[in-house]
């Protein structure tokens, strides 16, 4: 069981290399049992979790990783388990930062409140358009400088509107919008 498990983790650590998801190929760690060979397989499968999301750290973790190896082979276990512990704290460090996406700058609106968007002329009279243009231009009402004007437009946008002449609603809810925002 114990054989079969160590020939997967080696066959995965050979096949994630492969892959170009590990930096290194890492040797496989001593079997189980033997002295800071715990600490050694540790730090194989952090450098793994790590090549996914961090390579550089994966890569530096590896080095580290590899001398652990040389070290315990040379029955220097103590500076094996040091640099296997060194191989894990390496892959856990942060990823470097990104520069962030450089964005167009915010212009400030030319006029005070909110912002109302123009809707273009070449919509078709429909009900549709009709009652847009309308609720837009209650919209633009709600900061206007000249409301008294807006307002009996307003009124006459609605009566057009429920007369169904729809072109005339949308031309007047244009001017309301127009005179309260400035445009």
């Amino acid at each position: 069981m114990l054989a079969a498990l160590m020939v997967a983790m080696v066959s995965v650590t050979h096949a994630a290399s492969a892959a170009g998801t590990v930096p290194l190929p890492l040797p496989a760690p001593p079997p189980p049992g033997a002295p800071v060979a715990s600490t050694l397989r540790d730090a194989m499968l952090a450098i793994e979790r790590a090549a996914a999301t961090n390579p550089t750290a994966a890569q530096n973790a590896a080095f580290s990783y590899n001398a652990a190896i040389e070290e315990y082979n040379a029955h220097q276990y103590d500076r094996a388990r040091a640099s296997a512990l060194t191989a894990i704290s390496q892959s856990a460090a942060p990823a470097p930062p990104v520069a962030p996406v450089a964005h167009a700058p915010n212009v400030a609106p030319a006029f005070p409140g909110p912002r109302y968007y123009i809707i273009p002329d070449e919509l078709p009279a429909t009900p549709a358009n009709a009652q847009r243009y309308v609720a837009l231009a209650h919209n633009a009402m709600a900061n206007c400088i000249a409301l008294k004007a807006a307002a009996a437009e307003y009124r006459g946008a609605l009566s057009a509107l429920s007369a169904k002449q729809y072109r005339v609603a949308m031309a007047d809810s244009r001017n309301i919008v127009d005179d309260c925002t400035g445009h």
